[in-house]
């Protein structure tokens, strides 16, 4: 039997959507860099690629540029 070797992944942060009730419409996820593995250091890359973090009922909500730009 061969042995295993486990790497952690990282973590992925995805869009909430333009608004509290709608889904993003392009299921969109903050593309992290090869090492970024927190999620601090994913939504920096995010924050790098133009996402934003909005205030929300209930906690923050992390939305993509396409998202952000929605009236």
């Amino acid at each position: 039997m061969n042995p295993v070797t486990a790497y952690p992944l990282g973590v992925e942060v995805a869009c909430d959507g333009p608004d509290h009730e709608t889904d993003c419409p392009g299921s969109a996820a903050v593309r992290a860099r090869s090492a970024s593995v927190t999620a601090r250091q994913v939504r920096a890359d995010g924050r790098a690629d133009g996402w934003t973090r909005q205030r929300r009922p209930g906690g923050l909500a992390d939305l993509c540029p396409a998202c952000t730009t929605r009236p």
